[in-house]
């Protein structure tokens, strides 16, 4: 379902790695159209990768949408539009991809650099992506047409979970009621849902500190309510999925456990974007958004990717697609892409 501020599926019309300075590459093809990659390797963040350093652009386009269920409680949020829901489709690779192969960390950042950058100089929109893979402890962050920040959409319901269960203790455990609404929040993506748990993660304010404190110096809680509206880049998200996904000091490991178990419920109508080119052998927990906004649509997808000697973590950001599914199409390119290039490991 593709609303506008905070309601399911999140569809507002509203609008690691050494320390020391990372390599960051410009380039332009074609006017207007630009790109900034940047190779982050054992422990970098995106501070010390200097301030251009991560951004990706990748195109929205989504249509597997899901109308949040009716809810007899009347929750006090701002009004949304919403459109009628649609069935996503995942893309068929029909057209030529670019095919990053590589079976070594040393080799792998840069053939997977350059594949996204020829593969994103034929897509639409402004578009911001960036993987971590675990293995090799390698972070790529590319971005196209590079914005201040993107839309959330409906994947800040990932980061309020995150939030939320940060709070748990080594429990890991959220309160009944918290988890009343966590589930459909995520498993449906559940507007209602999302506004509730997103004020009593103490909404912007509550929020902006969760974000302070995983170091996320590119993201803004949207104001006012309007969750969906929260402006970030795919490398920021990174931060978010890796203390989902991996061992860290903000959630435990039960608490990642819960997240893993909430996450692989996600409806099949939903789980489109960053499971494109994976096998389905792979586990895969993935949350995305989308949303109807300015000129065009905001789609976004962001998965833990393990299985078959790969783990990695991958966020993709688009904005100003003409239609829902030309960003899943984005998306769905990026995945392969990602997919092919990222080494096996241990």
């Amino acid at each position: 379902m593709a609303l506008s501020h905070g309601r399911s599926g999140c569809s507002h019309r509203i609008r690691r790695s050494r320390r020391g300075r990372a390599p960051q590459i410009v380039l332009t093809v074609g006017t207007g159209i630009t790109f900034t990659a940047v190779v982050l390797a054992s422990g970098a963040t995106a501070a010390s990768a200097g301030s251009g350093a991560a951004r990706a652009t990748a195109v929205p386009s989504i249509s597997s949408l899901i109308a949040s269920p009716a809810s007899s409680a009347t929750l006090p949020v701002p009004a949304l539009t919403t459109s009628a829901p649609t069935v996503a489709t995942q893309p068929t690779a029909t057209s030529p991809i670019p095919r990053a192969t590589a079976t070594t960390a040393a080799t792998f950042t840069t053939a997977l650099t350059a594949a996204w950058r020829s593969y994103l100089a034929g897509r639409p929109g402004s578009i911001s992506v960036a993987l971590y893979d675990e293995n090799s402890d390698q972070t790529v962050y590319v971005t196209k047409n590079r914005r201040t920040g993107w839309e959330t959409a409906s994947t800040v319901k990932l980061d309020i979970l995150a939030d939320l269960l940060s709070k748990t203790g080594t429990a890991g455990t959220l309160p009944a009621s918290q988890l009343a609404r966590a589930k459909p929040m995520i498993s449906v993506s559940d507007n209602n849902a999302a506004s509730a748990l997103w004020r009593t993660a103490g909404g912007t304010a509550g929020m902006n500190a969760f974000y302070r404190s995983l170091g996320m110096t590119s993201t803004t809680a949207g104001s006012g309510g309007y969750w969906g509206l929260t402006e970030t880049t795919a490398l920021d998200q990174l931060k978010v999925l890796r203390a989902v996904s991996y061992p860290g000091p903000y959630l435990s490991a039960n608490a990642r456990s819960t997240a893993t178990s909430l996450l692989n419920t996600v409806i099949p109508a939903q789980r489109w974007g960053l499971t494109a080119g994976v096998p389905a052998s792979v586990s895969v927990q993935l949350k995305n958004g989308w949303l109807p906004h300015g000129p065009g649509w905001v789609v976004n997808s962001l998965a833990h990717v393990h299985g078959a000697g790969k783990d990695y973590v991958m966020a993709v950001y688009t904005r100003d697609s003409a239609t829902e599914q030309t960003g899943i199409n984005t998306i769905a390119g990026l995945s392969r892409i990602a997919w092919s290039a990222v080494p096996t490991g241990r």
